[in-house]
């Protein structure tokens, strides 16, 4: 898809040149810009509430992961005056967002086993799990906008425009984590107390990698000053409303286990395991039974998790705002 995106803009760029306009110039820009995020975003503050929700009873949280809002953006226009007033400008750009953080989890229990009576058993179980979620997401536009301008003064120059575009993008979490889990069983006996071990610990490296397209419109409104007759600086704002769809890639989860279990942990063993799925992100709601609420949530799977799931939407709807430095080439005015 993005060979595709870009061989649109190559063919777009030849057909300007190749008309041999009088006024043509390329703008190279760089942003900054605010997305509202769509799933992903939803997703992660679904998860904020389950664990905070859950706490008491022996378990805590500290959820640390916040939104994917802001972004930075690079890219450059070709643009073809029209005429004094209009002018279509085709581009490409380049919106990257990042955000790491970390989530850990303590669940203390303790409870006596009845099966064993008159000498209950005494259990207790332990469970820690820490995590270090990183996303990354790379987002490929490719616009096509028409301007109006209103000449303000010798150097001033008003712009309002709006048009569409194709939007190619890239998701990918990479996710480190660590669970241990023990479980201690005492048994009363006549010799003292007799203990049973089962104690696991897992260390693993998680991974998704995704891709998804869709369409957008915009809207936008710029100033422009010139520097000279062949050179202009502009800062322009542009709201985005844009739909992305269809992500699909694939997963990979690989671990090391080590466990020791048995009467007073005698025995031991350990291994690997790693498995891969092709698939793609859906949006779920996770329902907790006792409480009766949901959080919304994203689920990566082959197919729907539920009849009420339904394929995520990421998407880069918000608003941005550009600084870019025009290159005007033929008619110097």
């Amino acid at each position: 898809m993005l060979q595709k995106l870009i061989g649109i803009l190559a063919g777009g760029l030849i057909c300007v040149l190749s008309a041999g306009a009088s006024d043509f110039s390329l703008r190279p820009y760089g942003g900054w810009s605010y997305a509202a995020g769509g799933d992903l975003n939803k997703s992660i503050n679904g998860w904020r509430e389950y664990y905070g929700d859950r706490r008491g009873g022996g378990f805590t949280s500290m959820y640390n992961l916040e939104t994917m809002h802001s972004a930075t953006e690079f890219g450059v226009e070709a643009v073809l005056a029209l005429s004094k007033r209009w002018s279509l400008s085709l581009g490409i750009g380049s919106v990257s967002q990042e955000k790491s953080g970390q989530i850990f989890t303590h669940l203390v229990m303790k409870e006596e086993s009845l099966d064993s009576f008159p000498n209950p058993w005494q259990v207790d179980f332990e469970e820690k799990t820490e995590q270090r979620p990183r996303y990354t997401r790379l987002t490929i536009p490719v616009t096509l906008t028409l301007d109006y301008a209103l000449v303000l003064g010798t150097r001033w120059t008003l712009a309002v425009g709006g048009g569409g575009g194709i939007y190619w993008g890239r998701l990918d979490l990479e996710e480190s984590y660590n669970i241990t889990s023990e479980t201690i069983a005492e048994e009363p006996t006549a010799n003292g107390v007799v203990q049973y071990i089962d104690r696991l610990r897992t260390t693993g490296e998680y991974s998704e990698s995704l891709t998804g397209t869709g369409f957008g419109l915009h809207g936008r409104l710029g100033i422009e000053y010139r520097l000279s007759s062949s050179t202009f600086l502009t800062v322009a704002v542009l709201g985005r409303w844009v739909n992305m769809k269809g992500w699909e890639g694939d997963r990979r989860d690989a671990s090391d286990w080590q466990w020791v279990y048995g009467l007073w942990g005698a025995y031991s063993a350990e291994g690997t395991d790693e498995r891969t799925e092709n698939g793609q992100l859906w949006k779920h709601e996770l329902r907790d039974d006792v409480g009766g609420k949901s959080y919304p949530i994203l689920v990566f799977s082959e197919s729907a998790p539920s009849s009420d799931s339904r394929p995520a939407r990421i998407d880069l709807t918000g608003i941005s705002v550009q600084l870019g430095l025009g290159l005007r080439f033929g008619r110097k005015d």
